[in-house]
């Protein structure tokens, strides 16, 4: 790899690492500007100390050029280091010289560039090129040139949602990694997360079962490749565990315990309706018929379905220890710290939280209803049947959930048969299950959706109903917005006919991810529901917060509608 370093000469510090999302005082702050899925055209911009620049890459096969342009001149004198080294462990040797070379691939420092050993030195004082290619300055800038308009066009094609596409590009592309032991590229969450997954070492990475498949599917609006491949790298985890896991690292530590919201197949449908290749949906069918069975089997309490942790040995890692408690089942939710979970008691024998709970019955029914539909395009009538069956006993039973009194579905006591009367976004996923009424989904929107003393407001939807007891505005799934519940209640809404309600979601979703994009380039994993900004406690570059964007690129049809059925 060629690595790019800032020397701050009056201290001799150095930085070797950035992140996007690094939330560590006195460190870098990267504003990404633009990535192409394949790389072809990358650029961002770089604020370190008082050296600020921006860097921009053009790959074409075998062939990288990078240009680096200082946006202000620096106060304390500074140099770039690029130098050429062997990653993720690999042994070999690199020739040090003017020119540097390691294998087939030659790097040549545009202008002449003063050698230290085994690096290239680069002054801030005018903007300089690197390239595998013998190529001068202007020739490197004419490369990036014709590569950002490339980029930019294709930007332009979206019209007035324009930067809810390019947030996408940038919040799902940025955070591509390479997977060394399983030689494979995944799309962790975050850039700092990676690094403490991998304790600090190349080739780290995280994934969590809910947000890689909806990366997956906000990587289907550009790259087929890229959401394949994070779907199948998702479903190989079922061969071996019968469910995809809550987490899974490096050194192949993962949840054995628990699962995380079921939407994979759902994120599966829809990428294969943007590319309609049936092999795809071969590929991952199996898998998939297995994890819908997995939740029947080990998350069923008379005839409900509820969020557990099973217990298992032995352990192997310290992230073990949490399990076949109510905290493991949390988890399992997707929802650590929901006010929805508070004083609700964890059955140890039967490895279940004891509460029916709507938003999870809504996913599975609507997961199932579209695995049915693939089965049908892969002529597996008797998985069809099989599938059908199950989704509509628990639509049934979901159905039973609905409270006249309050106007909506609510999760249930198993052990007391009491309410829960502490309502989230989660409530409407019965709307996603199709388990409602038009006439119970209008009430739902009128008394909960508009009402400002619960899910209405300028920015929304809170994590949990501002009347909460629990409700913070803040402190994660106190009252904090997350896009995922935004995007499933949208879902949802695209069942039943309630455009103003699509629409305000829309609108208020975009406003919230294009005022946080503007304001700093953060994609925040979650946001202060009182101020549209910084909860206190989240990733400022975290993928799944740019849902908020596709929920725009939805409503203006450049994805398919959810709500249309699969064709043969």
């Amino acid at each position: 790899a060629l690595d790019l370093s800032v020397v701050d000469e009056s201290s001799g510090a150095v930085l070797g690492i950035a992140f996007t999302g690094n939330q560590v005082p006195g460190t870098e702050k990267i504003r990404t500007i633009a990535h192409a899925p394949d790389g072809s055209y990358t650029a961002l911009r770089c604020i370190w100390k008082d050296f600020d620049f921006l860097v921009e890459t053009v790959a074409e096969g075998r062939d990288l050029a990078i240009l680096v342009t200082p946006r202000t001149n620096a106060t304390h004198p500074g140099h770039l280091r690029a130098k050429l080294q062997l990653q993720y462990g690999a042994v070999g040797e690199i020739e040090p010289g003017d020119r540097l070379q390691f294998g087939d691939l030659s790097f040549q420092g545009v202008p002449r560039a003063e050698s230290e050993e085994d690096y290239l030195r680069f002054d801030f004082e005018a903007a300089f090129g690197i390239s595998t290619r013998d190529e001068d300055l202007e020739s490197i800038r004419g490369r990036i040139k014709e590569k950002e308009e490339d980029y930019w066009q294709k930007k332009r094609s979206y019209g007035d949602l324009a930067t809810a596409y390019d947030i996408v590009q940038n919040a799902v592309n940025w955070l591509v990694v390479y997977d060394p032991a399983k030689q494979r590229a995944v799309t962790p969450v975050a850039r700092p997360w990676s690094y403490g997954w991998g304790n600090r070492q190349e080739g780290g990475y995280v994934q969590f079962c809910w947000d890689n498949f909806f990366v997956a599917y906000m990587h289907a609006i550009e790259s087929p490749e890229l959401a394949y491949n994070e779907v199948l790298e998702l479903t190989r985890y079922i061969k071996a565990l019968g469910f995809v896991p809550n987490y899974a690292g490096p050194g192949d530590v993962f949840s054995e315990d628990r699962s995380q919201p079921p939407v994979g197949t759902l994120m599966v449908k829809e990428i294969y309706k943007k590319y309609p290749n049936r092999w795809f949906l071969e590929a991952c069918f199996d898998d998939l018929l297995c994890w819908h069975r997995w939740w029947a089997d080990n998350r069923d309490i008379d005839g409900y379905l509820a969020w557990g942790s099973t217990p298992f040995s032995p352990m192997t890692d310290r992230r073990h220890s949490t399990q076949n408690n109510h905290q493991a089942a949390a988890y399992e939710s997707g929802l650590d710290n929901s006010p929805m979970f508070d004083g609700v008691p964890y059955d140890s024998i039967r490895y279940v939280m004891l509460q029916a709970d709507v938003g999870l019955m809504g996913l599975y029914v609507a997961d199932a209803d579209a695995l049915a539909e693939i089965a049908d395009v892969l002529g597996r009538s008797d998985e069809a049947a099989e599938i059908r069956q199950r989704a509509d006993r628990y639509r049934e039973k979901l159905r039973t959930l609905w409270n006249e009194e309050v106007g909506l579905f609510l999760n249930k006591r198993m052990d007391t048969g009491e309410w829960n009367y502490s309502i989230s976004p989660t409530n409407f996923y019965a709307l996603i299950g199709r388990a409602a009424t038009q006439l119970q989904a209008e009430r739902m929107i009128q008394e909960h959706f508009y009402n400002p003393e619960e899910f209405w407001g300028d920015f929304i939807m809170p994590s949990i109903s501002r009347s909460d007891p629990g409700y913070l505005g803040r402190d994660y799934w106190r009252g904090s917005i997350w896009a995922p519940m935004n995007f499933l209640v949208y879902l949802g809404l695209r069942n039943y006919d309630l455009p103003q309600a699509r629409k305000d979601l829309a609108d208020k979703s975009l406003k919230l991810l294009v005022k946080n994009w503007n304001e700093g380039g953060n994609v925040l994993e979650n946001y202060n529901t009182e101020t549209g900004g910084y909860p206190g406690r989240s990733n400022l570059f975290y993928h799944w917060g740019a849902l908020l964007g596709m929920i725009n690129l939805m409503e203006a049809g450049h994805m398919a509608p959810t709500e249309a059925p699969l064709v043969n």
